[in-house]
C-alpha cells in the first residue's frame, strides 16, 4: 500500500473511533494484523489477488500460474502491475522477482512499463491497476465513507458475574 493510502486508512480509523466514542460513549481499540513495519500485505496476498483478477477478466488463463512463461500481453500486464504495486509497497526487487519466479531485472522493466502506462494514461494498464488496487484495499480493509451505525444488540454481562468475580478474587465483602 502506498503511503497516502496508509495515511488515509489511519485517518479514517481515527475518525471512526472518535465518532463511535461520541455516539456511544465507548472507547474502541482497533487491532490490525501486523505484517511488518514496511509492508501492508504479503507478497502471497498480492499474488492471490492478481491471479483472481486474471481469472475474472480472462478465463482462458485459469490454468496459468506465476511459473507460467508467457508473452501474451493480457497475462503479462497483470504480472507487471502486481510487481509495480509490491515494489512500491517496499518489497525489494529481488523479493518480488523471486516470488513470481523472475529476476530483479524483470521487475525493473515492469516498473518502467507501468509507470509509463500511468503517465500516458494507457486504458488497459489503468484498468488493471485500478482493479488490483481496489481488491488490495478491500483486503486490507480501508473503511468506507458511508458506514451506517448499528445499535448494539448484545446484552451486557449480568451484575451477578461481577459479584462472583469479586468473591473469587477476594475483593468483595461477602462473608
Amino acid at each position: 500500500m502506498i503511503e497516502n493510502q496508509k495515511i488515509r486508512q489511519e485517518r479514517e480509523i481515527k475518525a471512526f473511533k472518535l465518532k463511535f466514542l461520541r455516539e456511544h460513549d465507548i472507547k474502541l481499540f482497533i487491532i490490525a494484523p501486523k505484517l511488518d513495519a514496511d509492508h501492508t500485505c504479503t507478497l502471497e496476498v498480492y499474488k492471490k489477488i492478481t491471479l483472481e483478477c486474471i481469472r475474472e477478466d480472462h478465463p482462458k488463463y485459469k490454468k496459468y500460474t506465476f511459473k507460467t512463461k508467457s508473452k501474451e500481453r493480457d497475462f503479462v500486464t497483470y504480472i507487471q502491475v502486481m510487481s509495480f504495486l509490491a515494489s512500491n509497497d517496499g518489497y525489494s526487487l529481488t523479493a518480488v522477482g523471486n516470488s513470481i519466479f523472475r529476476n530483479h531485472a524483470t521487475i525493473i522493466n515492469s516498473r518502467r512499463i507501468i509507470s509509463n502506462g500511468i503517465e500516458t494514461k494507457e486504458p488497459s494498464i489503468n484498468r488493471i491497476l485500478k482493479k488490483i488496487q481496489t481488491k488490495i484495499d478491500d483486503y486490507v480493509g480501508i473503511i468506507s465513507e458511508d458506514i451506517k451505525s448499528k445499535p448494539i444488540t448484545e446484552p451486557e454481562l449480568d451484575p451477578i458475574w461481577y459479584e462472583a468475580k469479586d468473591l473469587i478474587t477476594g475483593r468483595g465483602n461477602y462473608r
